[in-house]
């Protein structure tokens, strides 16, 4: 037995069945018991079934098809309207034969089908698959991060700069919020793609790229109960948020860096408005530093273009569109320019990064 057979087979691994036939549950989990696997969830009610995926947040979800009231069409739509990461772990199981019900399972975000009856083995095999499978993609998404993080480590002279800090803080945020690792990486490659297209030389761009992954620090010095709160903040919990503009740049402050000085700059600085409605400090137009005003667009294109507790992804054309109306308003018109002439290249980009 592999190592990584042996860590998929240990009570961390929860596995989710979604089936409205008792037979076919029972089955399932003894299956899955006799196999070492001890956290299993079972959904007899389908109407219920969204709400358990997102209280219990499984590793494998086994999902079937035809079903009363919410049948698994539904749940799918639900799944891949939310770009839920669980699609990359789902296996349908399906007694439909017709090739037009696998490919709208699969247009849905289905990774693979049981067929019923199954077989257990097959179904050993899948489940196995699936974790295999996921536990790589983990691997590969950390190697990114950690190799970006060793550019990052070789370009700021590490020891000179002291950045072993920064990047033990930017650590710390990810521990606090799965996705901000992901989001931090994709919106600082964002940001060097439209400081190249303004023009800016390409030593700035690259300083450009390090400093604003540092922008959301000063989230480490917010409570739990506002920064990982599912759901829309109240008004007295959102100037608590709004702090974290001042307390990032106070954890960065009084650098020699010139990535450090510019990080201050853009923490304090990216939820400035062109219009000066925006905050800390109400800037309006040039008075905002150029950093803080470029990242203000990627940071809001990927916030609209991801998934929330309380708002599903918008696609990047609809997030493309909002950036466009807030020209002149929230955003400074060069750069939303900018931004709109490599919006294809942005889009690629996010592809990347997603995975």
């Amino acid at each position: 037995m592999s190592t990584n057979e042996k860590q998929y087979k240990s009570e961390t691994v929860k596995i989710m069945i979604i089936d409205d036939v008792k037979a076919n549950t029972l089955l399932l989990e003894k299956l899955f018991l006799m196999n070492g696997y001890q956290n299993i969830t079972v959904i007899h009610d389908s109407t219920k079934a969204l709400e358990a995926i997102d209280q219990e947040d499984p590793d494998v979800l086994l999902l079937d098809l035809k079903m009363p009231i919410v049948d698994g069409f539904e749940i799918l739509a639900s799944l891949n309207e939310r770009d839920h990461p669980l699609l990359n772990s789902l296996l349908v199981i399906t007694a439909y034969h017709d090739s037009e019900y696998r490919h709208r399972a699969l247009q849905l975000g289905a990774r693979d089908f049981l067929t019923k009856p199954f077989d257990p083995t097959e179904v050993s095999l899948k489940v196995r698959h699936l974790l295999e499978t996921n536990h790589q993609r983990r691997l590969r998404e950390d190697q990114n991060l950690q190799l970006e993080s060793l550019v990052l480590q070789r370009t700021l002279r590490i020891a000179e700069l002291q950045d072993e800090y920064v990047l033990r803080m930017i650590t710390a945020m990810k521990h606090r919020d799965n996705e901000t690792g992901r989001h931090l990486m994709r919106m600082s490659q964002y940001v060097f793609q439209v400081a190249k297209k303004l023009g800016l030389p390409e030593e700035h761009c690259d300083t450009l790229k390090h400093a604003s992954a540092m922008h959301d620090i000063g989230k480490l010095a917010i409570p739990d109960r506002i920064l990982l709160k599912k759901g829309r903040l109240t008004l007295e919990e959102f100037e608590v948020m709004k702090q974290h503009t001042t307390k990032g740049a106070e954890l960065l402050s009084g650098s020699r860096s010139e990535v450090l000085i510019m990080a201050e700059s853009i923490a304090l600085t990216h939820h400035e408005k062109w219009d000066g409605n925006g905050y800390p400090r109400g800037l309006k137009r040039e008075d905002i530093p150029l950093e803080g005003r470029i990242v203000a667009i990627c940071d809001v294109f990927d916030a609209l273009t991801s998934t929330r507790p309380y708002k599903s992804a918008w696609t990047e054309e609809e997030a493309l569109a909002e950036i466009q109306r807030q020209s002149g308003i929230h955003f400074d018109p060069e750069i939303v320019q900018a931004f709109s002439e490599i919006f294809t290249e942005i889009v690629e980009t996010r592809m990347r990064w997603l995975d």
